[in-house]
C-alpha cells in the first residue's frame, strides 16, 4: 500500500454478454458484449472522498458494485489495503467484508421490510461478531444511531422502514455501514431518491463519518453540484471508462476533456440573467459493443475529432500535478 491507498484498482473491466436469443446459439458470428466497465483504474486515499460523475448508463454503478465484488469482474485487480480482493476465496471475503461497505441508491428497497431498525442493525452486528452478549449489542446500536442522528433511539428502536420518512431510512442504511467502522464505503447516488430538503443532511453526516472515523468513500452521482460539495477529487466516467480526473476545483474550473465541459455547461445557474452556455458536444451516446474495441467511444461526438484519431483509443494523461485526461483540445 503506498501513500495511505486504502483502494487501488488496476485496469478493472466488466463486460456482459448480449443475448441473442435461439438463433445465436447457431450463428457462427463473434460473441458481442457490453462494455458496461472498460479498463478503468485509480486510487482512493485514507480519508478521501473520491467521486464519479456521468449519465446513466455510464457504467458507475456496476463499477461500485464490482469495486466490492457484488458483481464478479471479467478481469483486473481491486487492492483494498493491499490485499487483492480479486484473488479472496468465499471466507475470506466475508472477513475482509467488513471492510468494505456499500450504502444503495435506494432506502426503500434496501432495507427489510419485516425488520425493525435495531433488528437490521443488530443483523451486522451479528454476522461479523462484533460484540458478545445483548446488552453490549443494545448499547452499540444506540451509539451508531445516535452518530447517524437518530435521536432518542428509542423512537425509531422499534419502527419498521415504512414508519420512516425517505431521509430517515437511509440514515438507517448509514447506521448499517458505520456500524461495521469500514475504511473503504462505497455510496451509490445516496441522495437521488431523497427530498431536496433533506439531502444536505445526508451530505453532512457522510462528511462527518470521514472527519470522525477516517472512512474513504467512492462517492458515486450524476449531480456535478452534490460531487464539488462532498468530494476531493472528480472522476468523469463515459462508456465504462475514465475520461478526466483530478481535483475537484480543477475539474470545475479547468475542465479539459468535451465530455466534462459539456457536463458542466449543463449546470443550471441560479441566476436569470445569465444565459445557458451552448454544450460543446452532439449527437447521442452509442452502443457499446464488439465493434468498439480501438476506436475512442467519443469520437462521433467530439467538436476536436480528426480523421488522425480514428482507430485510437486515447489513454489518460497527466497535464498538471494529479489531473489527467483522455483527449483535450492543445490551444
Amino acid at each position: 500500500m503506498k501513500n495511505n491507498e486504502v483502494l487501488r484498482v488496476e485496469e478493472l473491466k466488466k463486460y456482459f454478454p448480449i443475448r441473442k436469443g435461439l438463433a445465436g446459439l447457431f450463428s457462427s458470428r463473434k460473441a458481442e458484449y457490453v462494455r458496461a466497465v472498460d479498463g478503468v483504474s485509480f486510487t482512493v486515499r485514507e480519508g478521501e472522498n473520491l467521486g464519479f460523475v456521468g449519465e446513466s448508463g455510464c457504467g458507475k454503478t456496476t463499477m461500485g458494485r464490482v469495486l466490492l465484488r457484488l458483481t464478479e469482474p471479467t478481469s483486473g485487480k481491486i487492492y483494498c489495503e493491499g490485499i487483492d480482493i480479486t484473488s479472496l476465496n468465499r471466507r475470506n471475503l466475508k472477513e475482509q467484508r467488513r471492510r468494505m461497505q456499500m450504502i444503495f441508491q435506494d432506502p426503500h428497497g434496501s432495507l427489510n421490510p419485516r425488520r425493525t431498525v435495531n433488528e437490521i442493525l443488530r443483523q451486522s452486528v451479528r454476522i461479523h461478531k462484533l460484540v458478545d452478549g445483548k446488552a453490549e449489542e443494545d448499547s452499540l446500536i444506540k451509539k451508531t444511531l445516535e452518530d447517524v442522528g437518530l435521536a432518542p433511539t428509542d423512537e425509531f428502536w422499534n419502527r419498521y422502514p415504512i414508519l420512516l420518512s425517505g431521509g430517515q431510512r437511509q440514515r438507517v442504511g448509514v447506521a448499517r455501514v458505520l456500524i461495521l467502522r469500514p475504511k473503504l464505503v462505497v455510496a451509490d447516488e445516496p441522495i437521488s431518491m431523497l427530498d431536496v430538503s433533506v439531502r444536505i443532511g445526508v451530505l453532512e453526516l457522510l462528511l462527518a463519518m470521514r472527519d470522525e472515523f477516517g472512512i474513504s468513500l467512492v462517492y458515486i452521482t450524476h449531480d456535478l453540484a452534490t460531487a464539488r460539495y462532498i468530494c476531493d477529487r472528480i472522476a468523469i466516467m463515459y462508456l465504462g471508462k475514465i475520461v478526466e480526473i483530478g481535483p475537484t476545483e480543477v475539474i470545475y474550473s479547468k475542465p479539459l476533456h468535451p465530455y466534462t465541459q459539456a457536463l458542466i455547461a449543463a449546470v443550471p445557474v441560479p441566476d436569470p440573467t445569465v444565459k445557458m452556455q451552448k454544450l460543446p458536444i452532439k449527437g447521442y451516446v452509442p452502443v457499446t459493443g464488439a465493434e468498439a474495441s480501438s476506436t475512442c467511444g467519443f469520437y462521433e461526438r467530439c467538436p476536436y475529432a480528426m480523421k488522425k484519431h480514428v482507430g485510437e483509443e486515447p489513454p489518460l494523461i497527466e497535464v498538471e500535478p494529479d489531473h489527467y485526461v483522455a483527449c483535450f483540445k492543445v490551444k
